[in-house]
């Protein structure tokens, strides 16, 4: 098998090289002499995405995650793949609906009690026979549902990538109990997803979902759509504005409407002598915004934690900035002067972090239980900006504290045994340090101070490089003092040269 596959692998590497040869100069090329090729180039590789979600429930069954010392085959994917983590959980997903044993939908079945005066014996004569019809609609469900996975699976085969994604997505709102209706609705969607639309594709499984949704919904439980809510902050733009989704109940969502419309009146938020030209949705922005701010200067918190924005700058950084820098903070978002004043931090009491100045270590170290303090975890912003583990550039308020010598076993929480880790790598960690398991490790290198991972069979501690990682304030403090510390070289000394004529006379004065 690895031999026939190492052989099609070769193949198809030498033919995709071989085309881009011929791609070489598009002054050689002309649209109607390739078109019809790229098109059957392109269906070919739709088949790409379903050997995608193979390879990734494999990763999932064989732990693939051990092989880069983690426990989560998303970190497989990630490492060896080159995926981003939405990519990465998509593959996975769809190859736990293709391979993965389906849900199956419910089946009504005859309930109702015996008759009131029926003999025991009768009872339990019609008991049997209820639950062997029951386990045998069951197996009938089950025995469906497999069929409309393969189904799905042979549909998946002359769909690309992106469809298949739009309909996981789609189907992914399908309430609890409606879950039994997902093998159905995916074969379906597969079938019809080559002759439709990204756009009407969404559209048409979203109302399958809606209607399966409806059908399976408990009316003696409320709360059945609380499982679907949540809140999404998309990248930051060029701009610096992100897109923020959320999904709210509907209790949740009028107590929304109710305190944002309050805003939509002309002059709200703004001074009453001046021309208001914004739109209602800005005005409703401009409230929502106000209610952010009245939250978080309600409810500081006194030392259990940071819930309000935390900005990571040098004291050089703010004697050079100019309106269009941006200073990193504990979110992740990067924000200009401008951005922090809108946030009222003009007035805001200064936290001044010591550092060494030759290794850029914090000279102030707080000792203190088993919880890091407020301090500490802003004194980790600034040594880290992100997630210490290699290549994470999750933000410090998605950070865990993690003692780099366990507490249980023995470790203070001083700052020198921190470390700020997203939840993701604080479970890839190691507490023990033994490489069991493939796993790997959080380690202070001593000579230079900084935090990194410790992988199996590996004497070096690896770095988190990652750009927001770089751009920490005492990394920032450490490359200038680099900077500063390298010597310039001396230029070397002059060749001797031959005196002028008249020196050789001893005149003090030369003859002009």
């Amino acid at each position: 098998m690895s031999t026939d596959l190492s052989r099609h692998v070769d193949t198809i590497s030498h033919a995709l090289f071989a085309i881009k040869d011929l791609f070489h100069d598009p002054a050689t090329l002309h649209f109607d002499d390739i078109h019809e090729e790229m098109e059957r180039f392109e269906a070919a590789f739709n088949v790409k995405a379903s050997l995608d979600a193979f390879f990734a429930f494999l990763c999932e069954r064989d732990e693939a995650g051990r092989t880069v010392g983690a426990k989560h085959p998303t970190q497989y994917l990630q490492k060896k793949l080159g995926l981003d983590p939405k990519e990465a959980y998509d593959r996975l997903a769809r190859g736990r609906d293709y391979y993965g044993e389906p849900d199956c939908e419910q089946t009504t079945q005859d309930t109702a009690d015996g008759d009131l005066f029926d003999s025991d014996a009768e009872s339990i004569v019609d008991d049997a026979a209820h639950a062997a019809a029951k386990a045998a609609a069951q197996q009938a469900a089950r025995e469906q549902a497999r069929r409309e996975q393969e189904t799905a699976r042979r549909n998946a085969e002359r769909v690309n990538a992106e469809k298949q994604r739009v309909i996981r997505l789609e189907l992914d709102r399908l309430v609890e109990a409606a879950k039994g209706a997902r093998a159905r609705l995916q074969a379906k969607a597969l079938e019809e997803a080559p002759r439709r639309t990204v756009k009407d594709l969404r559209a048409t499984v979203r109302r399958w979902v809606e209607e399966a949704n409806r059908e399976h919904l408990d009316p003696a439980n409320p709360n059945a759509g609380m499982e679907k809510r949540g809140l999404h902050i998309g990248p930051q733009r060029a701009d610096g504005t992100h897109k923020i989704t959320i999904d709210a109940t509907a209790s949740d969502t009028a107590l929304f409407k109710a305190l944002t419309d309050k805003g939509l009146a002309p002059n709200s938020n703004m001074p009453k002598d001046v021309d208001d030209y914004r739109s209602p949705a800005q005005r409703a922005y401009d409230q929502f915004a106000k209610m952010l701010k009245h939250y978080d200067t309600c409810q500081k918190p006194t030392g259990g934690g940071c819930a309000s924005v935390v900005v990571s700058v040098t004291l050089d950084e703010i004697a050079d900035a100019s309106p269009t820098t941006r200073f990193q903070t504990n979110t992740g978002i990067d924000l200009t002067a401008f951005d922090l004043v809108r946030l009222g931090m003009d007035g805001t009491a200064d936290f001044i972090l010591t550092v060494d100045g030759a290794t850029a270590l914090p000279l102030n170290l707080y000792r203190t239980n088993r919880l890091a303090s407020l301090a500490q975890r802003i004194t980790l912003l600034a040594v880290q900006g992100v997630c210490a583990w290699t290549g994470c550039t999750a933000p410090l308020t998605q950070a865990e504290i993690h003692h780099i010598t366990s507490w249980l076993r023995g470790g203070d929480t001083n700052i020198d045994n921190l470390a700020a880790l997203c939840r993701t790598h604080h479970r890839c960690n190691n507490d023990f340090k033994d490489h069991r398991g493939n796993t790997s490790h959080i380690e202070r290198d001593h000579a230079t101070g900084r935090v990194g991972v410790k992988q199996p069979g590996s004497t070096k501690i690896r770095f988190n490089h990652a750009d927001a990682a770089e751009n920490s304030a005492v990394n920032r403090i450490r490359k200038r003092n680099h900077r500063l510390n390298t010597a310039t070289a001396k230029p070397p000394p002059r060749e001797p040269t031959e005196p002028p004529p008249w020196a050789n006379r001893q005149s003090p004065h030369p003859p002009f």
